[in-house]
């Protein structure tokens, strides 16, 4: 059990709060609320951009500050930007060159943008929320032109598609100064500014609220939930999670599909 209170919960969302259906159970949402009228805080650490995660959590009837882009962004409840990191702009060229030459889809954020490289192909929150998201100002650019308009013009994050294979891409990126490359599943690649990553968000989150590192609780299942993994005073990787996730974390739960988030905050929150 924890030896110090948990007042911070920051969460990955796909794979770790979401089930195998995208949904959120209803026993994550119970034990969810049961953490708020404790007084721990509620958040979102997630590789989605702000407004796809808010939406997302919207559909569940949930508000909270949510750490997006791999912590490229903090927004509270509201969508109102507490911090932001950009990718310096040669960097963000630099990247999109690359990944144009070697002929990999790719996605790119930006604030209140999001481009798609191939001009045939929708991002999931088109198909999701898309009315939705424009309502909330957010604009989607396609093909080399939309490349072109997006990549100077706070590019927060690229994620890489493995319609072509990943390794070359790697090999290449690894040689672009001010980029960071993380995952969050075996078949792609996220590109963020170097330095940023979920623990940074989390423990930038907690101390715009006053919170000792200690006293948060941090739950996610890939790649990119180490850095938060690892900085948390109470780490956990679920069942489903990736060997790096779990080698970083201090308590493995059961697996999303199991309702292994609740039973984390059942077993060390509550």
């Amino acid at each position: 059990m924890p030896n110090q209170p948990i007042r911070l919960i920051a969460t990955d969302m796909d794979g770790t709060l979401l089930d195998d259906k995208n949904t959120i159970p209803e026993r994550n949402l119970r034990a969810i609320y049961a953490a708020r009228e404790k007084g721990i805080v509620f958040a979102i650490a997630s590789g989605r951009f702000p407004e796809n995660a808010y939406l997302k959590l919207a559909d569940f009837g949930l508000r909270c500050p949510i750490i997006a882009s791999n912590g490229a962004r903090i927004v509270d409840e509201n969508l109102h930007t507490l911090r932001e990191i950009r990718m310096d702009p040669q960097a963000a060229k630099e990247t999109a060159e690359s990944l144009l030459a070697l002929g990999n889809d790719f996605f790119i954020f930006a604030k209140r943008m999001v481009c798609v490289s191939n001009e045939h192909r929708l991002h999931h929150s088109e198909v999701s929320h898309g009315e939705e998201i424009r309502a909330l100002g957010v604009v989607y650019y396609r093909g080399r032109e939309g490349v072109k308009r997006v990549v100077g013009d706070h590019v927060h994050k690229f994620f890489v598609c493995d319609n072509q294979p990943l390794e070359p891409v790697r090999q290449a990126l690894c040689r672009i100064h001010g980029i960071d490359l993380t995952q969050s599943s075996f078949n792609n690649i996220e590109v963020m500014p170097s330095g940023v990553d979920k623990g940074r968000g989390v423990r930038d989150l907690a101390k715009l609220l006053g919170i000792p590192m200690s006293q948060v609780m941090a739950l996610g299942d890939e790649e990119n939930d180490v850095p938060m993994l690892s900085a948390a005073g109470y780490g956990v990787a679920m069942k489903n999670a990736s060997d790096a996730a779990k080698s970083a974390a201090r308590y493995i739960t059961d697996s999303n599909g199991d309702c292994g988030f609740a039973k984390a905050i059942e077993e060390y929150a509550l």
